[in-house]
């Protein structure tokens, strides 16, 4: 990512999927390839450029080189759900300083591996107002996306937030601008997010596979089942 783009990244879930599927813990800080699985994404994005990253959620310990890069807010309410968290992420960028045409990438902190399709999304931000990541079963990731930041701000002031899936911020954008939002192929890898202790474990078969040089190809546990947003 270079000058004019960002990317905010949402951890503020309860991850009650995860445990009441037998899992131990905050998913976030489930060990992957060595890191937190939180770890392991914003270290990616922090070493991908000079673009900033603002992580919206509660308080969490970061190392030092990723809290020295990592901007931190609150979504409102806390606990508000993942709508009312990007919205807090895109109305920081747009108080510090962000440009309305600043590109924005919106992304989910369980996705490990999400951050080699940025260049994709980002770079569909030409004609389009936001471009939206497609798995391979076809299915839409809204929270492996881009924005145009004006253009979701002014989306998202025109209803309420807290409580409401992402999806509605696209709805809400092609309901003003019809075909604003591209879809991008991404790759299973890339989309995959550790919503079950499968995905654990798919994540980490993902990171030694990687290790070894042979990425797996295969879908992962829970393919096609996508989160609720």
């Amino acid at each position: 990512m270079g000058d004019g783009t960002a990317a905010v990244v949402v951890a503020g879930g309860a991850g009650s999927r995860f445990t009441a599927a037998g899992g131990a813990g905050d998913k976030l800080d489930a060990d992957v390839g060595g890191r937190p699985v939180l770890h392991e994404l914003l270290r990616a994005l922090v070493g991908a450029g000079p673009g900033r990253v603002v992580l919206v959620g509660p308080a969490r310990d970061l190392p030092a080189p990723l809290a020295a890069r990592v901007e931190r807010v609150r979504e409102d309410p806390p606990g508000g759900g993942p709508l009312a968290a990007l919205a807090a992420g895109l109305r920081h960028l747009a108080a510090t300083g962000a440009g309305r045409g600043c590109a924005v990438a919106l992304l989910a902190g369980d996705q490990p591996f999400a951050a080699p399709a940025l260049p994709r999304l980002l770079g569909a931000l030409g004609p389009a107002t936001a471009a939206v990541g497609v798995d391979p079963s076809g299915r839409r990731q809204p929270l492996l996306a881009a924005v145009r930041l004006g253009a979701a701000l002014d989306a998202l002031a025109g209803g309420a937030v807290d409580g409401r899936p992402v999806r509605e911020l696209y709805a809400r954008l092609e309901g003003r601008f019809p075909g604003a939002v591209a879809q991008v192929p991404v790759s299973e890898r890339e989309r995959l997010d550790v919503d079950v202790p499968a995905d654990l474990a798919a994540a980490r078969e993902a990171a030694r596979e990687a290790a070894r040089g042979t990425p797996a190809q295969g879908p992962r546990p829970g393919a096609g089942r996508g989160r609720p947003t």
